[in-house]
């Protein structure tokens, strides 16, 4: 096991989240490019799986449940699955984070879904130093 002392979590990776949204190619662009450079400074990189109920976009096991193509957990990667917005309620990831001696988060999301407050909330709670990053940079206009 790699220790490291910071994570970028992506929580909004999956297909129901990004395929619709109207910047997804610029999403995907950015995101790819905070991912590879957080790989290249040593950083572990957790992607969140939300399971979803029954007849939503995000239902467990559909399509939109899947993580987008551009986002695929790699071998060295934490996959983590969440049911409600906060993804350290009721999973591992506190006591995964802990084992590889992680002390700061780097937390990617679309601005406007719950998952982002709730988990960065929780975060700071459990003494994590916590950086939102910027899902879609300003001067990047949306495609």
């Amino acid at each position: 096991m790699t220790l490291t002392p910071v994570a970028l979590v992506l929580l909004t990776a999956q297909r129901h989240h990004l395929e619709e949204h109207p910047a997804e190619q610029a999403l995907s662009r950015v995101w790819q490019a905070r991912v590879q450079a957080a790989r290249e400074a040593g950083h572990l990189i957790v992607h969140v799986q939300w399971d979803g109920e029954e007849g939503t976009p995000g239902e467990t096991y559909s399509r939109g449940w899947v993580h987008h193509p551009d986002f695929r957990p790699e071998s060295n990667d934490l996959l983590i699955r969440a049911r409600v917005p906060d993804a350290f309620a009721g999973t591992g990831l506190n006591a995964e984070l802990h084992g590889h001696a992680v002390r700061e988060l780097h937390l990617l999301a679309l601005p406007e879904t719950e998952e982002l407050p709730a988990t960065a909330r929780t975060a700071r709670a459990l003494g994590y130093e916590v950086r939102v990053l910027e899902a879609l940079p300003e001067s990047l206009p949306a495609d």
